[in-house]
């Protein structure tokens, strides 16, 4: 990670004073600031006097919360959504946006981080702290016979549910967190301490036990429900209405060979500990699975799919996304969140 400049160099204080100069701009203190965007007070006063930078998440927020007078429309400032931003408000977000990235480089001595090889990850937890991966058990009629312990050959990696996405996660996340305690573990075998970690939650309730419990305690506008008519070995994603609005894959042929699933991408604070994350990634089936996965650990597609949820959420902890994932035979394609296309439906809750 780069260092941030001397405090005594003027290029790494230009941020600061324009954050400041942002904030009272407005006539705002910093404790209204802070809880505007959804961050500790200490955190804009280190911001402002230059101790710390905040990372590319915060100065999207920043972008964005300037970007419009209606941010102060209220009984306290909040942030709003980057889409329900007018189209001249876009464009001073995205003018703020482009200042604010220079001022950020120029406060770690290199290019803009969409330009560089610094590249902010989705799978990065800055706190260090453990990652849980947790996956579904394979029903035991249709494991293996070296799924058990009693065979000779026993492999213990046959009995987890959504294996491409586990091994796909698995690799990426250790990486992007080398000091932290990243594990995978069978949904059924979750102790207490692992419910306090960054949780990542692959599958649907349908094969992860674990989803359909943790999803039960947060605010969470999808569901996953069976419809044999259309999915006899996966649960399709249902928005609640009259009607309601259904999410569902595509099938071709006499044999309905699967064309396209639905893959779900959401983050939210972890209800077990606020101050870290849950994390989902489902389907229809696993393609599905597999493809909200690799829309941000894809080496040809992470990166400007994670700038698109930058731009799209800012540093938000609560949000989610419901995209298509084509399928070619055994290929599963990874998704591109700039197309829209791709995108079939976004939310985000605002503290």
């Amino acid at each position: 990670m780069a260092r941030p400049r001397s405090q005594k160099d003027p290029e790494a204080l230009a941020l600061p004073r324009r954050l400041k100069e942002l904030r009272l701009g407005r006539g705002l203190t910093q404790p209204l600031l802070a809880g505007a965007l959804g961050v500790a007070v200490s955190s804009i006063s280190s911001w402002e006097n230059g101790a710390k930078i905040p990372p590319p998440g915060r100065i999207a927020d920043y972008a964005t919360f300037f970007a419009t007078r209606r941010s102060m429309v209220g009984e306290a400032p909040r942030l709003i959504g980057v889409d329900q931003l007018t189209e001249d408000e876009r464009t001073e977000h995205d003018r703020l946006m482009n200042e604010l990235e220079r001022l950020h480089a120029a406060s770690l001595g290199e290019a803009p981080w969409a330009l560089s090889d610094r590249r902010p990850s989705f799978w990065q937890f800055p706190d260090d702290g453990p990652v849980r991966i947790v996956c579904g058990k394979v029903p035991s009629e249709q494991r293996p016979r070296f799924a058990s312990a009693s065979n000779h050959n026993y492999m213990e990696l046959t009995a987890y549910t959504d294996l491409d996405s586990m091994v796909e996660l698995f690799g990426h996340i250790r990486a992007a967190n080398p000091a932290s305690d990243v594990r995978y573990e069978l949904a059924p075998r979750l102790e207490s301490d692992d419910l306090q970690s960054h949780l990542v939650l692959l599958g649907s309730s349908a094969m992860n036990q674990s989803t359909w419990l943790i999803t039960n305690q947060i605010d969470f506008p999808i569901q996953q429900v069976e419809d044999p008519t259309v999915a006899e070995d996966g649960e399709i994603f249902e928005i609640p209405g009259d009607p309601p609005e259904r999410f569902v894959p595509s099938f071709a042929g006499r044999q309905s060979r699967l064309v396209e699933d639905v893959g779900l991408l959401v983050r939210v604070p972890n209800p077990h500990n606020i101050s870290r994350t849950l994390t989902i990634c489902s389907g229809v089936f696993t393609r599905g699975v597999y493809g909200a996965v690799r829309c941000l650990t894809d080496d040809t597609t992470r990166d400007v799919n994670y700038q698109y949820i930058a731009s799209r959420f800012g540093a938000a902890t609560n949000f989610g996304l419901l995209m298509r994932v084509p399928v070619i035979d055994h290929a599963t394609a990874t998704p591109d969140l700039r197309n829209p296309a791709s995108r079939l439906y976004e939310w985000q809750r605002i503290p």
